[in-house]
């Protein structure tokens, strides 16, 4: 699997509404739930099974993809996200750096 990422924290402060060059942050907006560090990177991707498995069904996945409803981008957020936090066990995610 690949997925590049990186984090913009500031991103996350706010809810954001409107689309494109003329979106604007609403209003503060609530903890990221499950202590997950949120992730941004391309929106292509290929992800295995058990992580496209995990993303429909498990319920801190879908309280995820509920808070990043009104994030800016959140197609380049999800499966990021989920990849890039080994604490939560999550099937296929990303562990740490490889070894060359």
């Amino acid at each position: 699997m690949f997925v590049c990422s990186r984090q913009f924290r500031d991103w996350f402060q706010f809810s954001w509404v409107g689309d494109g060059p003329f979106s604007v942050h609403e209003a503060t907006k609530e903890p990221i739930p499950h202590g997950f560090n949120v992730i941004k990177g391309p929106t292509h991707m290929a992800v295995t099974r058990g992580l496209a498995q995990f993303a429909v069904t498990d319920p801190r996945a879908q309280d995820l993809l509920y808070w990043m409803r009104n994030i800016k981008v959140p197609d380049e957020h999800f499966f990021q996200t989920l990849n890039h936090n080994p604490q939560m066990n999550i099937p296929g995610s990303f562990l740490g750096q490889s070894s060359s």
